[in-house]
């Protein structure tokens, strides 16, 4: 593997590893009972786990589209 490779997948589990506690608190949200307006908490953590799913994947384009050469544009 390359350096730059390697550096790519560091970066990238770096920048998970730093947004991992976001998409925790998401997960326990999404897990909260309904005792506390549980339907209200329901709905921020489906919103939280989706814009976390989103990000991740487009982290993984743009790093993928690094790794090929391909532009620094963000656009999905």
């Amino acid at each position: 593997m390359s350096p730059q490779n390697i550096d790519n997948l560091t970066l990238k589990d770096e920048i998970i590893k730093a947004f991992r506690p976001i998409e925790q608190l998401f997960r326990v949200m999404d897990t909260s009972g309904l005792d506390v307006d549980g339907t209200i908490i329901r709905c921020y953590a489906e919103i939280g786990l989706e814009l976390t799913g989103t990000f991740r994947d487009r982290l993984v384009k743009l790093l993928v589209r690094k790794q090929d050469g391909g532009t620094d544009n963000a656009e999905g």
